[in-house]
């Protein structure tokens, strides 16, 4: 089983400016993978930085991207483009052509990365992978990339109202700076549009409240505040706050208690198993792992079952929140079920006909009342 979760979705119930604050806001080092329109994207994160993007679009490429940007003319893009062979590394071919020096190579490569990510911000359809990982491939390089100001320039440059909806949510959702949140905006350079509506938030306003307090057009409006969500300088307003974690810890002591009574089960089989093969028993539960579907397997990252078989209820806890899931409930009754059943099975096909194979479906028959 790999060690690396993997997160897959639509685009279209989610966002790309929120997926990557969700990793951002995390510090994790993973990579996020897009399909949409036609083409696709990698971008690249260290401990929750943004340090490098690829994208297979062809107008998104190094020579491209400098073309764009008034860095290359017509002559010396075809004169490159002319002598380019496949193994060759374009970055490399300016150089040598004299069109780059090697020290305005990495300060080209930062130029590509953001146009590949501002450019990918925009994305109303499609699909994406988070694969939690720090296995990158040998050409990416570490850039030194702003990824908060990053953010706020994509966001600010998007013109959907589909997507600045999707991003805000409820008009009467009630929000306020975070604590300190003058400390960063120096270093963010934030623009006079985002500081006058981040001051508007020094004490709870409704966003509906924002909208007629504020000069700027509702949509302007709506646009920014996304865009100061998304670099965590804003978030639902304390009482909110309060409310919704009183609710998250409620929900995880009735999950804890609905692990721990299939643990209990889990944990009786194992030792009857391990009665009849002892140490066999490990490989025994490795294909017990595999009757577990697809879109489960994940949330089982990072375990060993070494522990009698148990699940580990805060590994598997991290790995509902690293996966965005928002029914907990649903997704945990199912994982202990899957597990149940991948016993049940693997017993019948060892065992099956003897007292054991009996003895386990009845316990597992005691779970599910």
């Amino acid at each position: 089983m790999s060690d690396n979760l993997s997160i897959e979705g639509e685009l279209a119930e989610t966002t790309v400016p929120d997926l990557i604050r969700s990793i951002v806001r995390s510090s994790e080092t993973a990579v996020l993978s897009l399909e949409a329109s036609g083409r696709s994207d990698t971008i690249y994160f260290l401990d929750g930085r943004i340090i490098f993007a690829t994208s297979t679009d062809p107008d998104m490429g190094l020579a491209e991207t400098l073309l764009r940007m008034g860095e290359l003319d017509l002559q010396q893009y075809n004169t490159a483009m002319d002598q380019l062979v496949v193994a060759r590394r374009i970055g490399a071919m300016l150089c040598d052509l004299g069109y780059l020096k090697p020290d305005e190579l990495t300060r080209a490569a930062e130029q590509q990365a953001n146009a590949i990510v501002l450019d990918a911000m925009t994305y109303r359809n499609g699909a994406y992978v988070i694969e939690f990982t720090s296995e990158f491939p040998e050409s990416v390089i570490t850039l030194p990339l702003s990824t908060e100001r990053l953010i706020l320039d994509g966001v600010r440059g998007i013109e959907y109202w589909s997507l600045i909806m999707r991003g805000v949510g409820r008009l009467d959702r009630a929000l306020e700076q975070v604590p300190n949140a003058d400390t960063r905006t120096f270093q963010l350079e934030l623009t006079d549009d985002e500081t006058h509506v981040l001051n508007l938030l020094g004490e709870p306003q409704s966003i509906e409240q924002i909208c007629a307090r504020t000069y700027l057009s509702n949509f302007a409006t709506l646009r920014t505040i996304w865009g100061l969500l998304a670099v965590n300088l804003i978030q639902d307003a304390e009482v909110s706050a309060v409310d919704e974690k009183r609710a998250a810890e409620e929900s995880e002591y009735e999950l804890e208690a609905l692990v721990e009574r299939y643990n209990g089960i889990y944990q009786r089989i194992f030792g009857l198993v391990f009665q009849k093969i002892g140490d066999h028993v490990y490989d025994f539960i490795d294909r017990v792992t595999l009757h577990l579907s697809p879109e489960n397997m994940p949330y089982l990252s990072g375990m060993s079952f070494v522990n009698e078989a148990r699940l580990d209820f805060d590994q598997l806890l991290n790995n509902l929140f690293a996966s965005g899931s928002s029914d907990h409930s649903r997704v945990v009754q199912n994982v202990c079920n899957e597990l149940l059943y991948g016993w049940v099975v693997e017993v019948k096909r060892e065992f099956g006909g003897q007292p054991l194979d009996v003895e386990v479906g009845r316990l597992a028959e005691s779970v599910r009342r």
